[in-house]
């Protein structure tokens, strides 16, 4: 068996997670207080921080919080700043708050007003159904004694990091991510993903009833753009499209002022430590990260946060391989009784690609495929990383994840049926250029890969049409192998294509399931960015 291709994909993929990956890490998140004893008893009483040192310095008293996995930095200045106004609406440039995750939102709700915390919302908001990225999102705003507008947040199962939903003792899991309000959208994501390194892992349209409940905007319609690094919490976009963006405080803002966060960054970047802003101005200190720190820290952290989806991705790939194994069975094998009736290899190519664009359309919208992505595609994963919308060693981890977990999930399928499986007319539902030969393969493969990826990254960028992005990746399968299987085999994915070749012991044009779908679904990732 010629391997060559399975680990040339492998290791050009860990290759390029190397190069790629930005050893950008959110270290911790800064915010003024003008009563530290104050900001402790409140932070450590009522939401569970605990303090881990305190650090004097001539003008401020540093305390370092942490809440689970992530810290707070709580300054206090000898010399007061400016305070935060009580009427401050949420859409205000200056707006910055903390998201604390909570298992039990309502339990949360009802020990803030224990402690009789300032409520900002109109109640426990859940986002809803009709939002096809944030539904069932339940959510609260409330202020600290400064001021300081806080969240809290709770996901439903198939949204959130992994962590969220492992059982937890303590009422306050966590903090999820630090979210800022900017003017210019187009203009701060070039700045975080493009200028830090961050990758993009989530975007919404918020607006309705529950939205203006929750930030307490009449009118709001917010798009958010969440962005994670290789470790520590998020960040989060919020551009009020309206009723637009506030500036009641003053652009100039000092670090003794009380709405005066910085969000500390470590970075590969060589420049020195410096404090800089986003174009917003918000505040961030950026560090080189300490030349002492461990080469496999990240890839060790993206293992321990993400295992659960990288199972899901190769689990998912594996369900596919079996159905279209069955299905192959029953309407190629000559002893099949589906066979026997459908004489028509259009008709029965049809109903093979109706079960494959429908096995598809249930993987995307289940909860294993919205929590991973549902990309089970190395060329769609690569794809994905092109466009800085996966960690680079989460990538690598997808890929490993796909081609093991379609080829074990094809072996286990055909176990019963190893006979059958192996006959000339399914043959493991191995890919093989058809009679047109290997150049028609090719310019088949390349053609339905770009086709796919362009289609999806359309879908994907119209909020009307964004909720049906699975429906059109299920009738571009359906027609695909309808209309295009008798040229190629009908691939689009390398890690399908060598979990049929492995049993099946043919590697005839291999290669062209690995060339045409990876160049083409990047080609078409940079065009419809």
């Amino acid at each position: 068996m010629r391997r060559g291709p399975l680990l040339l994909c492998l290791l050009t993929s860990a290759l390029t997670v190397s190069c790629a990956a930005p050893s950008v890490e959110i270290k911790a998140i800064e915010v003024t207080v003008s009563d530290l004893p104050r900001a402790l008893a409140f932070y450590t009483g009522v939401l569970q921080f605990k303090v881990v040192s305190q650090e004097e310095e001539a003008d401020r008293i540093t305390a370092c919080l942490r809440l689970g996995e992530e810290t707070l930095l709580l300054r206090d200045y000898a010399e007061d700043g400016r305070r935060i106004p009580e009427t401050l609406p949420s859409n205000d440039r200056s707006f910055q708050h903390i998201a604390i995750v909570v298992a039990d939102i309502d339990a949360a709700y009802q020990h803030l007003l224990r402690h009789d915390t300032r409520i900002v919302s109109a109640g426990i908001q859940r986002l809803p159904d009709w939002n096809f990225d944030a539904a069932g999102i339940r959510a609260l705003y409330f202020r600290d004694p400064d001021g300081h507008f806080l969240e809290l947040i709770q996901f439903p199962t198939n949204k959130g990091e992994p962590r969220w939903h492992r059982r937890s003792e303590q009422l306050f899991s966590g903090i999820d991510h630090t979210a800022i309000v900017v003017s210019d959208l187009q203009r701060s994501v070039r700045f975080y993903r493009d200028g830090l390194g961050l990758a993009i892992t989530g975007e919404s349209f918020n607006y309705g009833a529950e939205q203006e409940s929750l930030t307490r905007v009449s009118g709001a319609r917010v798009r958010i753009t969440s962005f994670r690094a290789a470790k520590g919490p998020g960040i989060e976009l919020l551009h009020y499209e309206a009723p637009g963006v506030t500036r009641v405080l003053s652009d100039d803002v000092v670090p003794e002022d009380l709405s005066a966060w910085r969000i500390d960054i470590n970075s590969s970047h060589p420049d020195p430590t410096r404090v800089a802003a986003d174009p917003d101005g918000h505040a961030l200190l950026l560090r080189p990260r300490p030349g002492n720190a461990a080469r496999g820290e990240y890839p060790r952290e993206a293992l321990r946060q993400h295992w659960s989806r990288y199972l899901m991705e190769g689990a998912q790939l594996g369900i596919f391989m079996a159905v279209a194994l069955y299905l192959a069975l029953a309407l190629e094998h000559p002893a099949s009784r589906v066979h026997r009736a459908i004489a028509s290899p259009l008709l029965r190519r049809f109903l093979f690609g109706l079960g494959i664009g429908i096995t598809v359309v249930i993987l995307i919208y289940s909860s294993w495929g919205r929590q991973s992505g549902a990309q089970f595609n190395p060329a769609v994963t690569l794809s994905m990383l092109y466009l800085q919308r996966i960690q680079p060693w989460d990538a690598l981890y997808y890929i490993i994840a796909q081609f093991i977990g379609g080829w074990l999930g094809l072996v286990l399928a055909a176990a019963p049926f190893r006979k059958a499986s192996a006959h000339k007319s399914v043959n493991y539902v191995v890919t093989a250029p058809g009679p047109k030969g290997t150049a028609a393969a090719f310019a088949a493969e390349f053609l339905i890969s770009f086709v796919l990826m362009a289609t999806l990254r359309l879908v994907y960028q119209n909020d009307l049409t964004k909720p049906y992005l699975g429906y059109a990746a299920g009738f571009l399968l359906l027609a695909y192998i309808t209309f295009e299987a008798p040229f190629s085999g009908m691939s689009l994915n390398p890690a399908r294509s060598v979990a049929s070749a492995l049993p099946a012991r043919s590697w005839k044009a291999i290669w062209i399931y690995f060339a045409a779908p990876i160049s083409a679904m990047l080609l078409a990732a940079a065009l419809f960015q």
